[in-house]
């Protein structure tokens, strides 16, 4: 993702329903939607954003952010345009993601799901590494294992 992408991060957010907002940022309307764009688009160290795009707009995006003091642990987070679900975009960006983020010494990724939130389960499993979960209330703590070979 490169900062002339920003807008497009809005456009994508645009595109979610009431419900995919929900399941992306616990909020259907979140305060900081500009600062979000921004930290995909103009990333610091220990972060990473990647985006894919489609006819001149962009699909969806995936990134970590490097969770400190455990540098080998990444936090991860996917986001899908609505017209683009179950169409493997999702599963795609993780699977890229996971490589590079293993390449750069991550070891785990980490994310916090709600549990109704059956796409990015999904686009969890589909993306072949191993997982662990926790459930707390109603949201699903997750663990996945990029050491491991994807299968």
């Amino acid at each position: 993702m490169r900062p002339d992408d920003a807008e497009d991060v809005v456009n994508l957010y645009d595109t979610l329903t009431d419900e995919e907002r929900y399941f992306r940022f616990f909020a259907m309307h979140p305060a900081h939607l500009a600062d979000w764009a921004k930290s995909l688009t103009l990333p610091k160290t220990g972060q990473y954003s990647l985006g894919a795009f489609g006819v001149g707009r962009l699909l969806g995006v995936a990134n970590y952010v490097v969770c400190t003091p455990k540098p080998d642990v990444a936090e991860v987070a996917v986001v899908v345009a609505h017209a683009q679900h179950l169409r493997g975009v999702g599963t795609a960006l993780l699977r890229q993601l996971g490589r590079i983020a293993r390449d750069s010494g991550i070891r785990q990724f980490v994310a916090e799901v709600l549990w109704e939130n059956h796409l990015m389960l999904r686009v969890l499993a589909d993306a072949g590494w191993p997982c662990t979960r926790r459930l707390d209330g109603s949201v699903l703590h997750i663990t996945v294992d990029l050491a491991a070979e994807a299968h």
